[in-house]
């Protein structure tokens, strides 16, 4: 039986069937919409569904229209769409391969020389990608996939050709908080390929590192893995657009640098991607799907051990039949989470469960034509569960900003928001085993977030591919639940997660991401709301989550 780790077991409420597409797993969900593992008589493919009310049939047309566009071996394949359904989707073909964050948190931040190829071969795609008048504008560890051959860039959302309309927000910034040029963030509608050089830089001390990059990142650390890497990624993170190398220049600066022949991705990283090239040489008819189990039983009438099963997804399973699930058990995920380096109850593989693949070295001057959307961002250390502080807060070393939290006992009232006319009191007073407290990590999207409880989230208004504010629920598969409040676009924002017993928790966040305690869930439900802090008639509040075990189920 196959696990979370080649696709996201469905839910309820996905779909069954996309046009032709028959949908057998969740690869990813992002502000914009979710992209689903389908499968077809001709394979396997990567279909993104979008939200119309938060995706314009324009910006849809421009998102596939650049797809057809895109040079064959830089990007995904278009395979199909339909812009007229009440949910416009498209599909491109489905291609195993890690992402650059997922790589980091498989094996931690990648040796020198495949940072050296890391770099050749993403200018390389990027150089290619502006000789046709297109710029990504969203360069990130979520959108650089590593194949066998080298590197892909996916996810085209934000792109834009040069004879294409303006479509992006004036006045606001766009892309991804650390991996935006200056330019970008100061919402410039003119961005170029400069910027993808700049994202291109802080890719490299991304993955060097495993830390997403500052405000005004910094090179220096990188001396210590590469003096000449180091300098030529600062040149990549020069303020001013004209001063950047072009992406080009970087590619030959690069490969000057790699050894003959070419190295490869270190072996836990080909390991893996050779298992998902075995998943993906599976029939389509070998597969088959069991139903989700019955969210209906009492959630206290079981025992689930946290090594034996999904903690966060009591769904659809999807099976093989023997042969083929002995091919890909070790497989990883074909789409990216957070790169936390640490494990949840097994949610982060070893190198050791990697399978047992012969690794083929890459080539670096080697192409493929296919790579798959994979939806994520900002990626971060943000799954690791914080050390509790007071509810007064702190500041990371990241630079975020600190929280503030306010515990107090609310009577549940059926909704997922307080009653004005309910009376706060403390929470020692009827609760006392209960003590909430928050602190600050670094900003991530709940896309990203291996903890999150799917289906939880909650965001305020979205300008681009970002929430202004947006907050969820975090599991570590015990039985409790946390609360995260993320923060984009500058903006300051409150969030209150609540206990249907009366326990509530107010917390806020200015700059990147704050973290509740987790509190357990047992026996009640538990639920998120969210605001921006000069505003809170734009509170959105997430749906109810009580538990199955200790599997969060939608209540």
């Amino acid at each position: 039986m196959m696990d979370g780790t080649v696709a996201e077991p469905l839910g309820p409420d996905d779909p069954q069937e996309i046009g032709s597409f028959n949908i057998i797993g969740l690869l990813g969900v992002g502000g914009m919409g979710e992209v689903y593992l389908g499968a077809s008589g001709k394979g396997y493919a990567a279909v993104k569904r979008v939200r119309p009310r938060l995706v314009s049939s324009e910006r849809f047309e421009r998102e596939v229209g650049i797809l057809y566009r895109v040079p064959a071996g830089v990007g995904p394949r278009v395979l199909a769409s339909d812009g007229t359904a009440e949910r416009p989707w498209f599909a491109t073909e489905y291609v195993p391969g890690l992402t650059v964050d997922e790589a980091v948190r498989l094996r931690g931040p990648l040796p020198a020389g495949a940072l050296w190829l890391l770099l050749a071969e993403a200018a390389a795609q990027l150089s290619a990608v502006h000789a046709h008048e297109i710029v990504h504008r969203d360069v990130k560890p979520g959108n650089v996939m590593l194949v066998r051959d080298g590197v892909k860039l996916i996810d085209f959302g934000i792109a834009r050709a040069a004879d294409q309309a303006r479509l992006t927000r004036s006045g606001g910034g766009y892309g991804t908080q650390g991996f935006s040029a200056p330019e970008q963030q100061a919402g410039d509608e003119d961005v170029d390929a400069p910027a993808d050089v700049y994202a291109l830089g802080a890719l490299l001390l991304f993955a060097a590192s495993g830390r997403t990059p500052g405000v005004v990142p910094d090179a220096e650390p990188l001396r210590a893995v590469d003096a000449d890497l180091a300098a030529l990624v600062a040149s990549c993170l020069a303020t001013g657009p004209e001063a950047r190398p072009t992406a080009a220049e970087v590619r030959e600066a690069a490969h000057a640098h790699l050894p003959a022949p070419a190295p490869s991705w270190p072996s836990e990283v080909m390991a893996r991607i050779a298992s998902r090239r075995a998943f993906a040489a599976t029939p389509v008819d070998k597969l088959e799907t069991v139903p989700p189990p019955d969210q209906d039983a009492d959630p206290t009438s079981e025992t689930v051990s946290a090594s034996t099963a999904s903690p966060r997804h009591p769904r659809r399973r999807l099976l093989l039949i023997a042969a083929a699930a002995a091919i890909v058990l070790g497989a990883g995920a074909a789409f990216v989470f957070t790169p936390s380096l640490h494990s949840r109850n097994g949610a982060v593989r070893s190198s050791g469960d990697s399978a047992s693949d012969a690794v083929e070295p890459v080539a670096g001057t080697e192409r493929t034509s296919s790579a798959s959307p994979s939806r994520s961002a900002s990626p971060t250390a943000g799954s690791a569960r914080p050390t509790p502080t007071a509810p007064g807060g702190t500041s990371d070393a990241s630079g975020t900003s600190g929280t503030s939290g306010t515990e107090t006992i609310v009577p549940p009232n059926g909704s997922g928001a307080r009653s004005p006319s309910a009376p706060a009191t403390t929470a020692a007073s009827s609760t006392a085993a209960v003590h909430v407290t928050s602190s600050s990590i670094s900003g991530i999207n709940g896309s990203d977030d291996p903890a999150q409880v799917k289906g939880s989230e909650a965001d305020t208004s979205w300008v681009g591919n970002d929430a202004a504010c947006s907050a969820w629920l975090d599991d570590n598969g015990s039985g409790e639940l946390a609360g995260v409040l993320n923060t984009s676009l500058n903006q300051s924002c409150g969030a209150e997660l609540y206990r249907n017993d009366g326990v509530a928790y107010t917390f806020q966040a200015s700059w990147g991401a704050a973290k509740t305690s987790f509190v357990p869930d047992v026996g009640h439900t538990m639920w998120i709301c969210v605001w921006n802090a000069s505003d809170r008639s734009d509170e959105q509040c997430s749906a109810r989550f009580g538990m199955k075990g200790v599997t969060p189920v939608k209540q």
